[in-house]
Formats: C-alpha cells, sequence, structure tokens
C-alpha cells in the first residue's frame, strides 16, 4: 500500500514500507495534539502489544518534532522491538529525522537502517532508497541540529552541491591537464 503520506498511515496505525519518510517536520503543536492521541490509542484495548510498532514508531517521532531527545526511546524501542524489519525501520526513521535537521549522526543510522532493510525491500524500493540515501550523502552534517527541511529540501540541496561538485571537479581536471607534445 503506497501512501503520499506515511507519517498518517503510522497514526492511524498502519504500518509504513521501508522506504518510507516518516521525517517530514511538523509543528511542535501539531506533534504534541499527535501525541495525546497516540497515547490514548496505545492505552486503549484496541491495540494489542504485538500491533503496536506504527504507533510507538509515529510516537518516536511526534516527541522529536516536540522537540525532545528521543535518543532514550529509539534505543528502549530497538530492544522492545527485536524483528528485523521492525529494527530496519527504527535506524532508518530515526536516521531520517537526524537527517531533516542535517544531524551529524544521521548517515550512520541510515546505513545501518538500509543495511538491515536491504533484503526485505523490493527491487523498486531498494533503488529508491539507495539513490535517495547516495544524493543525501551530498549534504554537509552539523554537530548540533539545524533548522529542520523536508526532504524535498533536502534532495534540492543535495543535487545542486552534487552539481557544484562535479563542476568545480571538472574545472580541477582541465587545470591540471598535463600538456606535454612530443617534437
Amino acid at each position: 500500500m503506497k501512501s503520499s503520506d506515511p507519517l498518517q498511515l503510522l497514526l492511524s496505525g498502519q504500518s509504513v514500507t521501508l522506504g518510507s519518510w516518516i521525517a517530514e517536520p511538523v509543528s511542535g503543536q501539531y506533534a504534541a495534539a499527535c501525541l495525546a492521541g497516540i497515547q490514548h490509542k496505545l492505552q486503549s484495548s484496541l491495540v494489542d502489544r504485538y500491533s503496536d510498532f506504527p504507533l510507538r514508531l509515529a510516537e518516536l517521532v511526534m516527541h522529536y518534532w516536540c522537540g525532545q531527545d528521543v535518543e532514550p526511546l529509539f534505543r528502549n524501542m530497538l530492544v522492545l522491538h527485536r524483528a528485523q524489519r521492525e529494527q530496519a525501520q527504527l535506524k532508518l526513521g530515526y536516521g531520517q529525522l537526524l537527517m531533516a535537521r542535517k544531524h551529524a549522526p544521521a548517515r550512520d543510522y541510515l546505513d545501518s537502517g538500509f543495511e538491515l532493510a536491504a533484503h526485505l525491500l523490493e527491487p523498486e524500493e531498494y533503488f529508491l532508497v539507495l539513490k535517495r540515501h547516495a544524493l543525501l550523502g551530498q549534504l554537509q552534517l552539523l554537530p548540533t541540529p539545524s533548522t529542520p527541511d523536508s526532504l524535498a529540501a533536502l534532495l534540492t540541496e543535495a543535487k545542486v552541491i552534487r552539481r557544484l561538485n562535479g563542476r568545480a571537479n571538472t574545472a580541477l581536471l582541465k587545470q591540471n591537464r598535463h600538456q606535454d607534445t612530443l617534437g
């Protein structure tokens, strides 16, 4: 099932594909309102412990957009949700959240999550994620989080950087050409 808004699927308690981008920025006010709904669903008898992963992942995302340190929650979820798919989705999602704010550890989590997810992804989705991660690899990550950006903005910035780097490399190669002639 594909959706244009994976976060809405998570908020409704539905799973998303491993190739989904769940880190689109939302306002702190919206995130706080969502957290109240998530807590209500988790406490109700409608969700059992074995099917609560999508809501728990949505909870992690919303806590992040509320400005909270979610690393302890992330670490706790890694211990509680041991299935390889869940581990992959947790690491990919956490890496995406960090990448949305160009925070330096993002690549480590994206790489680790992709490694876990690689054999679980359909070919089309595999190449989508591979290409996205390679492009995001162009971004300069910082030791402290910056203002969040959407995936579209991050990819646009990465494309510009890649294009500029390509031009710089081409110019450097032209300058360094050895101009020997015989005769």
